[in-house]
């Protein structure tokens, strides 16, 4: 990724008409050649004419997010080919926020709700499995399953998934909005989070290390991420349950 360090802090005269940006969060590129299918934005329409409502298609992120791609032709034109918008995901993680919106409606008043985190979905994206995704909320870190078979996947049934870095415990249940959908727990509660960042920062990095077959030493921390008292990314992703029980 090139550009800003950073999101481009709604400096307009930052961004051309032209300019490609990068979303920090999933790394979608809204093209403004190409438009935003999703939100319905016609071809042609510059980043600074989106409107202020305007989110990422892919994973909801907010526009201070996206950073600015460098308008190479040559690499933007691989880019623009390696990162066109999936609308089917797309609307998928539409409807996968706008289902968790509504259940955060009624955690609220429950003691594991912690107000100041955020809730989000990374992804989806499509790997063997059907399509995947990582969800953060006030009250836990998920992954979600969305298979192509799931309409013959049993409410309460478990089944082991496999990925790079290991098999996890996925459990089927039904979203409204969605549909069936499988869930692996990460964390639940929240409690070992200090702020969004740290919430955003661990999303990101243990979706990328479900994919990562390299196995560290049991004890690494990713102190930078979420301070010294909290668990290693790898420890809840090992594929042990028992793992994570303990975080």
């Amino acid at each position: 990724m090139s550009g800003f360090e950073g999101s481009f802090l709604g400096r307009q005269d930052r961004i051309g008409d032209d300019s490609r940006l990068e979303c920090g969060v999933c790394w979608w590129v809204y093209d403004p050649q190409e438009g935003d299918p999703v939100w319905q934005i016609p071809p042609g329409t510059s980043f600074a004419q989106l409107p202020a409502h305007w989110r990422c298609p892919c994973c909801d992120a907010a526009r201070h997010q996206f950073m600015v791609v460098d308008n190479d032709p040559v690499a933007a034109a691989s880019t623009a080919a390696e990162l066109k918008p999936d609308t089917e995901l797309a609307s998928l993680g539409n409807r996968l926020v706008a289902a968790y919106k509504r259940v955060d409606v009624r955690m609220r008043d429950l003691p594991v709700y912690r107000s100041e985190l955020p809730l989000g979905v990374i992804g989806p994206r499509r790997c063997d499995a059907g399509a995947l995704a990582l969800l953060y909320t006030p009250w836990c870190m998920n992954l979600l399953l969305v298979s192509p078979d799931g309409q013959r996947l049993v409410e309460g049934s478990e089944r082991e998934v496999a990925f790079p870095s290991g098999s996890y415990p996925f459990t089927c249940g039904y979203l409204d909005g969605v549909g069936p959908i499988e869930s692996c727990s990460l964390f639940s509660p929240m409690e070992s989070f200090a702020d969004a960042a740290a919430v955003e920062a661990v999303a990101r990095e243990a979706l990328e290390s479900l994919f990562r077959a390299e196995e560290p030493h049991p004890d690494e921390v990713d102190h930078a991420a979420t301070g010294p008292e909290s668990p290693s990314r790898r420890r809840f992703l090992r594929g042990s349950s028992t793992a994570r029980a303990a975080l």
